[in-house]
């Protein structure tokens, strides 16, 4: 049975409305069957009385129309008008979202000192201004599937003079972070072959540790001390790991620093095993004692050595940027360039030419010289308020965002008692991944953290680690 003409029907129209006189139409009309105002074969008024009714033009009532006919709400038949279309499902009205309530403040401010983030407050200067603007007023195309040629030959200029490696901007791989860089190498291994099988420091970052589980790819712990990773204790036998990740510059988080003799007896496992050693660099510019130690991919042959280093721009510069970059062996890089060729670009081409013109500029070495100082004084800070707490030892702090204090009592009562007044901070046993030992402590950050802040917030730290 055919349905009623509809002639009035409830609909009010913002002339004064950013949305246009077609657009709330459609949508007003949209909304009427779903609601089931306009039922099923209800023949619609023409487009002339509508309009005449409505006081519109009969033209955005055709184009409304039209619209609704695309979308299979309408269905117009020659001699017999426009009616609601047959196949359309009545949904059941829902009622509009409440609106968010404002949660009032009952207090001070949660002081969140959680480890990853750096000081990003001093960032913004003429050249960064500089290279945003002319990235923008000259966009270019990212057509090689390494990245943009500027970026990566300014990368291994940055990497020549902060890392002692010397490599072709040809064995870089631009990613968009330290986790991208690590996903990209191991789907790329991983393609046409069996299942990895992937090592990581225990402890280690948890970011990273994420990486090899939601690509559904195993791992193996592997031992660390107070120097960084064990290489005696490396893995032999049937069971070996086809990649492992490494910090050897400064382990995270108990930041110890490979020996140069750990590192050899590391190539040359890795050599004689064929493994991939993942070089994680993730703040080895920000060392306080000393110069930053050379890169580990340093030792190793460029052409068809074993190491991959996995840098990042999040902890010198800004995690916004969203840049990093991988350097292989040249072995690899047909390898990673397939898979990166097939899988897309995920670094915009805005923000390579931007970070190219930074670096180019040399401000990014001078910025990092200046937050060396700054977080040398925070660093001073926590060694005079930490350093010598009964009950408690503050592990070495030689570089890094980050302080580790091991305590006598349970990590999670230390951050719970700290939580309690309004401090966040992280609990030791979580950088164990699904390997957690009976290990106690708790990690905070201080790189977003202004001094006077910290220098306020440490008694309370002391007080709750030393119980």
């Amino acid at each position: 049975m055919r349905g009623q003409l509809v002639v009035d029907l409830p609909i009010q129209l913002d002339r004064s409305s950013p949305l246009g006189l077609t657009a709330q139409l459609v949508r007003a009309l949209r909304q009427l069957i779903d609601e089931g105002h306009l039922r099923h074969h209800d023949a619609m008024p023409s487009t002339r009385a509508f309009a005449a009714n409505l006081g519109l033009s009969r033209g955005t009532v055709v184009a409304a129309y039209d619209q609704l006919q695309a979308e299979g709400y309408l269905e117009a038949t020659p001699g017999s008008g426009t009616r609601v279309e047959a196949a359309v499902r009545l949904r059941p009205a829902r009622p509009a979202p409440p609106a968010p309530r404002a949660v009032p403040r009952t207090g001070p401010a949660y002081v969140d000192l959680r480890p990853g983030t750096p000081d990003v407050s001093s960032i913004v200067s003429p050249p960064w201004r500089a290279a945003w603007r002319k990235a923008v007023a000259h966009p270019t195309a990212v057509v090689d599937p390494l990245g943009l040629p500027a970026v990566r030959l300014e990368i291994a200029e940055h990497l020549r003079m902060m890392r002692a490696l010397v490599r072709p901007p040809g064995q870089i791989l631009v990613t968009s972070g330290a986790r991208e860089g690590l996903a990209l190498l191991l789907q790329a291994l991983s393609a046409g072959r069996r299942r990895l099988l992937v090592g990581v420091e225990q402890p280690g970052h948890p970011a990273l540790l994420g990486v090899p589980a939601a690509l559904g790819i195993d791992t193996l712990p592997m031992q660390t001390d107070d120097q960084g990773l064990v290489t005696a204790a490396m893995p032999q036998g049937e069971r070996l790991p086809d990649v492992v990740v490494v910090t050897p510059s400064h382990q995270y988080p108990n930041g110890g620093s490979l020996s140069l003799a750990r590192r050899q007896e590391l190539l040359g496992w890795a050599g004689r095993t064929g493994t991939i050693v993942v070089e994680d660099d993730y703040d080895s510019e920000l060392r306080y004692v000393g110069m930053p130690l050379p890169a580990l991919a340093t030792l190793d042959d460029p052409d068809n050595g074993s190491v991959v280093l996995l840098g990042t721009f999040s902890t010198v510069l800004t995690p916004a940027v969203a840049t990093g970059y991988l350097v292989a062996p040249a072995r690899l890089i047909p390898t990673l360039s397939a898979h990166r060729l097939a899988t897309g670009l995920p670094t915009p081409a805005l923000v390579q030419q931007a970070l190219a013109d930074y670096l180019a500029s040399g401000e990014l070495r001078r910025h990092i010289q200046r937050m060396r100082r700054d977080y040398r004084r925070r660093r001073r800070l926590i060694l005079d308020s930490l350093g010598s707490l009964p009950n408690a030892h503050l592990a070495p702090l030689t570089g890094g965002l980050h302080a580790v204090v091991h305590t006598e009592g349970p990590g999670a009562e230390v951050a719970a008692t700290l939580a309690a007044q309004r401090i966040l901070v992280g609990e030791l046993s979580g950088y164990w991944g699904p390997h957690s030992p009976d290990v106690q402590g708790i990690v905070f950050g201080f790189g977003a953290v202004a001094p006077e802040t910290l220098a306020e917030l440490l008694p309370a730290i002391a007080r709750a680690c030393r119980r």
